[in-house]
């Protein structure tokens, strides 16, 4: 019986075998068919090429695309079909191990190209050289060695370059303060420590399920708020996740904060409310702001650093699951923050009863919370939330001072266009080395605000060279991000945490003394920070700023017409320009900041060819320069600056280029220093008489600050430097003296005239008069 069971068994393999084989194909007709499919492909690709390209370029560009793409793509198919040939002979331990390592760092680590292939091909390729080797040691005892050592050498070679810091980078130089140097302010340090004893508490829910501070040791209890209109990324998943860490969810949002506060106020103080960025939401921020908040409280202020811990990027988050475009929710917190103090400033119980100017606000955020800050600016001022009518705002508090430090912007827009600014007192600053927000994104935002001819007041900005992102916040630290990715930067070239401390409290500190006590002694260091050079460490930095007060007669926004500027009847003409454009000025992370001029001219090899670039106000303008300083914003270019005739390519250029990449690489980074730009302005008034400065008089342009942000150039995702604007001015007062003939009242025409410097592109923007 059991033979007879056998036997059919067996006939029913063979059968099924025969089976199928009579539908499998031969390789004979595997290879035929694999022709015809590359044949019919290839086919279709020409037809589809030729559908775009071949009336645009021509037949020979065309041919170059077809065979580059074709090429290509066969060159990838042959690997892959490599590696599946190979594979099929493979174990599985062996090919699942591979396909671990690849999702798991392409899924979850989200690296960026190349480095997350230069990290999976080491892990691969030198972990099995190593394990290999061992195992392969009994058959083969020589190769299974050279196999190990290669594996072993690979491994420590890799990790060495993983975890080492980096290198640090020649310093550059700092061409503005071998200019003339202005007169330094005669205020007080603006870091001194007032004369105010500091205290300091908690308040918060009263049932955080991790931190007594805001738990069973908080000082005053605080109700809970439902942002569900606003926080719609708290879902699914991760969002039950969230909810069963934290104990809550977007319905019932917590007021936390971290107060320090002076004793023994004689009147009401103004309030700061501070709020940190993105980061672990279990390794919690607020905390590391107590520099500025013993500082601040020391000097009268009451500081509120805000606890949105709960927003931030969770353990418990999924893949695809982080929270997104919740900077609306940080800065609509911020608001109901301020409610409490509005509430507790009225209420005899509360410890704060008539403590708070609620008259006299700022507020200060970092990272995500430099965007926040802008959306509570705008929800301030409006009835409803912008994106349903149904959830009404009464807010309108006296906030007269917005401060950002190394900001985003547009991760949340408001009824989807970025957050519109109007009459507010504005100071972004941001670092070179910031290896978070690579790009100076604050500046967008300091673009976008506009003021009315009756508000007073002005926006600033200040660029840091070594500055990073984290220094920012003492919790934080050196490190912008964590491993694996932060181990591609070089950290080196940061400055001490301390010095970015005492920058951000020099700056902040005079800001909230301008904007919230009405001391004007601080105003100039936000024009040129050489005004408080003393009391910051030696960097090289870049100021950005505009008054309300100021007028503007080229913002290059207008139209497209070169020969316009933005004042009507105002007419620009130019000589010997190998560039004269007007584009968008956009930074490396091709962050947009404005329309500009570009402008280049190169007379090395003619003398003749000396640029000149003229603003011709005509009759129907009239200014009184008395009491104003001629000023706008320059950036380096890196463009080329060579006279390209007409039709012809830029050879040239490309060559210089090439050499000048040689030469660095031959002589190192100090050979390859760019000079500083220099040149003559001139202001003529319909006399033709004529005043003319020098720009270094102000301060020759600084080059483009070049950051060697990652050990190794080729793992950099921006560009290497940025063209960022800084600020010049001039004060026609004291020109004047040296030139009594001119008629201020009656300026006919500016020029810039580029006589002193052979070679060179700069992007120029906002020219104006203002009162500094």
């Amino acid at each position: 019986m059991e033979d007879h069971v056998k036997s059919r068994w067996e006939r029913i393999q063979k059968g099924w075998r025969k089976a199928v084989m009579a539908i499998t194909p031969s390789r004979r007709v595997l290879q035929a068919s694999g022709i015809g499919i590359f044949i019919v492909s290839l086919l279709f690709i020409a037809f589809n090429f030729a559908d775009r390209l071949l009336s645009s370029v021509g037949i020979g560009y065309y041919l170059l695309t077809v065979i580059g793409y074709v090429g290509a793509a066969y060159l990838v198919a042959v690997l892959i079909s490599f590696a599946i040939g190979l594979a099929g002979k493979t174990p599985r331990y062996f090919r699942q191990s591979i396909a671990f390592v690849i999702f798991f760092m392409l899924f979850f680590s989200r690296l960026g190209w190349p480095y997350n292939w230069i990290i999976i091909g080491s892990l691969i390729v030198f972990s099995a050289l190593i394990f290999g080797g061992i195992a392969y040691r009994r058959k083969k005892r020589g190769p299974a060695t050279v196999a190990f050592l290669i594996g072993i050498i690979g491994l420590g070679l890799g990790l060495f370059f993983f975890w080492h810091p980096g290198g640090k980078v020649p310093p550059l130089t700092n061409h503005k303060m071998l200019a003339d140097l202005p007169e330094h302010i005669a205020a007080p340090d603006p870091t001194q420590k007032g004369k105010w004893k500091v205290s300091f508490l908690t308040y918060g829910s009263g049932k955080d399920k991790h931190r007594t501070a805001y738990g069973s040791d908080v000082s005053i209890e605080t109700p809970s708020v439902d942002a569900s209109f606003l926080l719609k990324p708290w879902k699914g998943i991760s969002g039950k996740l969230r909810t069963w860490y934290f104990g809550f969810d977007e319905t019932a949002l917590p007021l936390n904060a971290m107060v320090w506060y002076p004793d023994d106020l004689e009147e009401p103080a103004p309030l700061v409310l501070v709020v940190h960025g993105n980061h672990l939401a279990q390794d919690w921020s607020e905390g590391g702001y107590d520099y500025l908040g013993e500082l601040l409280a020391s000097r009268g202020y009451i500081v509120a650093s805000v606890d949105e811990n709960f927003l931030n990027s969770s353990f418990t988050d999924m893949p695809q699951g982080r929270m997104q475009q919740e900077n609306g929710t940080r800065g609509w917190l911020m608001l109901k923050h301020l409610e409490l103090w509005r509430q507790w400033n009225q209420d005899p119980s509360s410890p704060f009863y008539q403590r708070v100017d609620m008259g006299n606000i700022a507020l200060i955020g970092h990272s995500r919370g430099g965007e926040a800050i802008a959306h509570a600016a705008l929800f301030n001022t409006l009835p409803c939330f912008p994106d349903n009518a149904n959830e009404t705002f009464d807010f309108n508090f006296s906030i007269n001072a917005y401060v950002a430090i190394a900001p985003v912007d547009g991760q949340y827009k408001p009824a989807s266009i970025l957050a519109p600014m109007r009459d507010i007192n504005y100071f972004v600053i941001h670092g070179t080395h910031d290896m978070d927000v690579q790009s100076y994104s604050g500046l967008s935002l300091y673009k976008r605000i506009q003021y009315s001819p009756a508000y007073t007041g002005f926006k600033a900005g200040l660029y840091v060279h070594h500055a990073n992102h984290g220094q920012f916040n003492t919790s934080w630290g050196k490190y912008d991000g964590s491993s694996p990715s932060i181990n591609q930067f070089n950290i080196a070239s940061i400055m001490p945490a301390n010095e970015q401390e005492q920058i951000a409290k020099v700056y902040i500190s005079a800001f909230l003394e301008t904007h919230l006590k009405q001391v004007t002694d601080y105003k100039p260091l936000f024009v040129d920070y050489r005004y408080g050079r003393n009391w910051l460490p030696k960097q090289i930095y870049f100021n950005q700023y505009e008054s309300s007060e100021a007028t503007f007669f080229a913002r290059y926004e207008e139209d497209l017409d070169l020969q316009t500027a933005s004042a009507p009847g105002v007419r620009i003409e130019a000589e010997n320009l190998s560039v004269w454009k007007e584009s968008q000025h956009n930074l490396a992370g091709s962050g947009h900041l404005s329309r500009a001029a570009y402008l280049g001219w190169n007379w090395e090899k003619d003398e003749k060819l000396i640029g000149k670039y003229t603003v011709d106000f005509g009759d129907s303008i009239q200014f009184d320069l008395k009491g104003k300083a001629l000023v706008f914003s320059l950036a380096a270019s890196d463009g080329s600056s060579q006279h390209v005739e007409k039709g012809k390519k830029d050879k040239q250029a490309k060559k210089e280029k090439q050499h000048s990449s040689a030469d660095t690489k031959k002589r190192g980074q100090d050979a390859a220093e760019p000079q500083p730009i220099d040149f003559t302005i001139a202001l003529i008034d319909r006399e033709g008489n004529r005043m003319h400065v020098l720009l270094s008089n102000c301060s020759p342009l600084q080059p483009q600050l070049k950051k060697k942000l990652t050990k190794f150039a080729f793992l950099n995702t921006n560009d290497d430097a940025e063209p960022v604007p800084d600020f010049f001015y001039f004060d026609l007062d004291r020109l004047h003296r040296e030139h009594p003939t001119f008629d201020q009242k009656n300026v006919r025409a500016l020029s810039f005239i580029f006589d002193q410097s052979p070679a060179g592109v700069l992007i120029l923007d906002d020219i104006g008069f203002m009162k500094l």
